[in-house]
């Protein structure tokens, strides 16, 4: 039979109240069901039409209980535990789906529990644990963040600082080539009188390029950008010492509002 798709599952907004909408699509039957309050679903994130076979994001199961997703637009944002992709082969592994640029989270767990709850077919979904799991307020395990917002800032501000000195070399090079110009401008513009202004002109401009081209010979923003990016790396990550994962490019706020206090890979919980 090889890898025949038995099943496909529909992820994206629901239409008109913007809830999470996953559509099960099997033997030609669809069945549906919503995740969340009204409006908890960002408008970015593509409708689900089952009737259509359209979604922001589609997850297809072979006879094997292989798991496929697919991004179905390519103007969808779709993110495995962080990493954008088009498609993507999951496994035990994988434990978070984020729709759209505002990268709404979906837990894959919570998604295939609601899944066999919608069809209650009892197919074992290849890598991913049934529903014989333990109270999840058992062994919880709570980590401090508030450490996190200095490491944000000074990251932040750091990239701020080295963007401000690029853009005074980058002025400081155009100022040269204003006072090459100037002079000659100037004597078209006024006559022969300015013809002793030229020289006055020149000379500046020499000296202001000379000056642009020696800083920014000694200039080490790449480096520096380089060294702030690994530094940030290196300490933005969940604070549970059996995980240590990066938490991503997100602001110390995104990053709360988008994990919701816990993080998307051990799911330990956050506080502040």
């Amino acid at each position: 039979m090889g890898n025949e798709i038995i099943k496909t599952i529909l992820i994206g907004r629901e239409q008109g109240k913007s809830r999470l909408m996953i559509a099960v699509i099997k033997n030609g039957q669809i069945r549906t069901t919503t995740i969340g309050s009204e409006g908890s679903v960002p408008g970015n994130v593509s409708r689900c039409r089952p009737q259509e076979g359209v979604a922001h994001a589609k997850i297809e199961i072979n006879n094997r209980g292989d798991m496929t997703l697919f991004n179905m637009k390519p103007q969808n944002v779709t993110c495995i535990d962080g990493v954008e992709v088009m498609t993507k082969r999951l496994d035990g592994h994988a434990r978070t789906i984020e729709l759209g640029p505002e990268h709404f989270r979906v837990d894959l767990y919570n998604l295939l529990n609601n899944v066999e709850i919608l069809e209650n077919d009892g197919i074992r979904i290849a890598g991913v644990p049934r529903n014989e799991k333990t109270d999840p307020k058992k062994d919880e395990k709570v980590f401090e963040i508030s450490h996190l917002e200095k490491v944000w800032n000074d990251y932040h501000n750091r990239n701020i600082e080295m963007r401000k000195r690029q853009k005074k070399l980058g002025l400081l090079g155009s100022a040269s080539l204003i006072f090459s110009l100037g002079g000659g401008a100037l004597t078209v513009i006024m006559g022969p009188a300015m013809a002793n202004v030229i020289p006055v002109f020149t000379v500046i401009g020499f000296i202001v390029c000379i000056t642009s081209f020696y800083l920014r010979g000694k200039d080490n923003s790449i480096e520096a950008t380089e060294k702030a990016t690994e530094e940030f790396q290196d300490n933005y990550i969940c604070p549970n010492p059996e995980c240590g994962k990066f938490l991503g490019n997100y602001s110390y706020k995104l990053m709360k509002k988008q994990y919701s206090m816990s993080c998307p890979y051990c799911k330990c919980k956050f506080k502040e």
